[in-house]
C-alpha cells in the first residue's frame, strides 16, 4: 500500500528536509514548507523520548481539500480530521484549508500549537518500534501523550471520570466503529497517562519492547511487569483496565 501510494504522487512536486519528503500540490508550496517546518521541530524530541533513530526519509502527503484526504482513504465526506497515518506514510490537510491567519508566522505558530503533526510523527515512531503489532488504544493514547507534552493540546470531556467507558477488548480493531469518538480518543489518552505516572517511561518501553517481539498484549503487560492477574485464569489487560479506573476515581481527573 504504501509503494502504491507512493507511485500515485510521483509526478508531485517534492519538498525535502533533514528527515522529511513533502509531496504537495503546485502552487501549495508555501504551505508544504510549514508542514516540512512543523515535522522536523518535532521529530528530534519523540524520537529522543522513544530512543529510536530512523533510518529513512519519512514521505509526507499534503492535500489541499478535506474532500481529496478523505478520497485518498475511501472515506465519506462526512469524515474530518486534519492528518492521519498509515502504512509509513503521513498524510496532512494544507493549512490552507483550516488556518486564517494575517501573516505567515501567526500561521506557523497556530499549526505547530494546534495542527497534527506531533501527533501523527508519533503514531509513525511508535509504528515503526512495534511492526505495527500494537491496540489501537494504545498508540492513539501515545500520540496524545506526546502531542500534549509537546503543544499542550489535549480533547476536552466534561465529566469524563463519571462517563460509562469503554471495555478494552472493544478499543482496538472496532475503535473506529464506537459511537463516541471523542470519548475513545480520551480514554486512550487517561489510560497512558495511567501507565506513565504508575510505571513511568521504563514501563511503557518494556512493554513497546514486548510488542515488537510479537507478542500480543496480554503477554507483554505481563512481561513488562505492568500487571499482576489476581489469578493465573485473569488476563492482564482485564486487570490493567480495573487498576486505571481505581486510579481514575482516585485522581478524580476531568
Amino acid at each position: 500500500m504504501r509503494t502504491q501510494t507512493l507511485l500515485s504522487i510521483r509526478c508531485q512536486p517534492v519538498l525535502a528536509g533533514e528527515h522529511f519528503l513533502v509531496a504537495f500540490t503546485a502552487g501549495d508550496f508555501k504551505n508544504a514548507q510549514l508542514v516540512l517546518q512543523a515535522a522536523e521541530h518535532f521529530y528530534q524530541p519523540i524520537c529522543k523520548d522513544f530512543n529510536v533513530s530512523l533510518r529513512h526519509k519519512i514521505p509526507i502527503i499534503l492535500y489541499t481539500t478535506p474532500k481529496e484526504l478523505n478520497a485518498s482513504f475511501g472515506w465519506t465526506a462526512s469524515e474530518s480530521t486534519m492528518g492521519t497515518y498509515w502504512a509509513g506514510i503521513i498524510r496532512v490537510l494544507s493549512p490552507q484549508g483550516w488556518i486564517y491567519a494575517n501573516n505567515f508566522r501567526e500561521k506557523k505558530e497556530i499549526f505547530i500549537s494546534s495542527g497534527p503533526m506531533a501527533h501523527e510523527v508519533t503514531h509513525l515512531v511508535v509504528d515503526y518500534i512495534v511492526k505495527g503489532n500494537i491496540p489501537r488504544w494504545l498508540t492513539e493514547g501515545l500520540a496524545q501523550y506526546e502531542e500534549k507534552k509537546l503543544t499542550g493540546f489535549r480533547f476536552d470531556y466534561p465529566d469524563f471520570i463519571r462517563q460509562p467507558h469503554y471495555p478494552l477488548t472493544k478499543m482496538d480493531r472496532g475503535f473506529d466503529q464506537l459511537p463516541d469518538q471523542m470519548l475513545a480518543y480520551r480514554q486512550s489518552l487517561s489510560l497512558v497517562e495511567y501507565l506513565h505516572q504508575a510505571y513511568g517511561p521504563k514501563g511503557l518501553k518494556k512493554i513497546l519492547a514486548a510488542l515488537s517481539q510479537g507478542k500480543n498484549i496480554n503477554l507483554a503487560l505481563k512481561e513488562a511487569g505492568v500487571v499482576c492477574p489476581l489469578s493465573p485464569q485473569e488476563k492482564p489487560l482485564v486487570q490493567l483496565e480495573f487498576n486505571w479506573q481505581v486510579w481514575l476515581t482516585q485522581t478524580k481527573q476531568q
